[in-house]
């Protein structure tokens, strides 16, 4: 059994509310339960566990928006608690380090966000941004952690006639989960777009004012941690073509043909 709730209510034309939460049950996957033990290496070994049982995963979601003229802010609460969540756990046994998985006491993550948009400007630009601070608070049987980090997005759109150009900068917040941490990813893009009839033909460019793309990813375990740095040259400056055509032949000949002929022809399911 999976509860679910959706309220929204509109207080006027401009304010307006919503809440949404759910209830869900995590079951541990074949592998995780698997007793089967793989050598790493000399000092480390994976394995599973038998005896891991399902936990309960809550999410809660409430927004209050504000909307007048080309005005439209957003303030988002979210709130995420897993009751006995599986994690990965790694202990000692005698001289080697076992990694493995375990139902450990909880994990919670709570994000608080702003967002607006503006648009359009002179008919013919819109913008729009966000910020978040998101935390974690990870207890598991032999560890507790904190974490705590700031993500943001601001982006602009100019369209005249046939044209569209946009740029967007983003920095997301960071991910954790368990005892790992991944710092949140940084990018930019540049977008210009035009559209002739069903055609529409475009150039991308990801990333054209830094070197390269970069993420770290950190363990933070007693027994096995670690601390990475991912470099991407090629993704960095990538300039790419884009091309779409709308393929809409079916429904705008059978529309025409209902406005000529006046009449129903699609058979129903009753």
């Amino acid at each position: 059994m999976n509860p679910r709730l959706n309220l929204t209510y509109a207080f006027n034309d401009q304010w307006s509310i919503s809440l949404n939460g759910n209830v869900n049950t995590m079951n541990p996957s074949l592998s995780q339960l698997s007793a089967v033990e793989q050598l790493t290496d000399s000092l480390q070994s994976e394995r599973g566990n038998p005896n891991l049982k399902p936990y309960s995963y809550y999410r809660s979601t409430f927004r209050l928006n504000y909307s007048k003229g080309k005005w439209d802010i957003g303030l988002r609460n979210q709130y995420n608690y897993r009751d006995k969540a599986i994690m990965p756990h790694i202990y000692r046994e005698d001289d080697r380090f076992v990694h493995s998985y375990a139902n450990h006491s909880s994990f919670q993550d709570w994000t608080v966000g702003l967002d607006g948009r503006v648009g359009m400007l002179w008919n013919v630009l819109q913008l729009s941004g966000s910020i978040e601070s998101r935390k974690y608070w990870s207890n598991g049987i032999d560890f507790r952690h904190t974490q705590h980090s700031i993500g943001w997005d601001v982006a602009a759109t100019f369209m005249y006639k046939n044209f569209t150009a946009s740029v967007e900068f983003q920095h997301n917040s960071d991910y954790f989960f368990g005892e790992v941490l991944a710092t949140g990813e940084e990018a930019h893009a540049i977008d210009l777009q035009y559209r002739w009839k069903r055609l529409n033909v475009g150039l991308r460019m990801f990333n054209p004012f830094q070197k390269d793309y970069k993420r770290n990813e950190e363990d933070w375990n007693k027994y096995a941690g670690y601390s990475y740095q991912y470099h991407i040259d090629d993704v960095a400056r990538m300039i790419c073509v884009t091309l779409s055509w709308n393929i809409n032949f079916g429904r705008d000949y059978k529309s025409n043909n209902k406005k000529m002929q006046n009449s129903d022809t699609d058979a129903g399911v009753l």
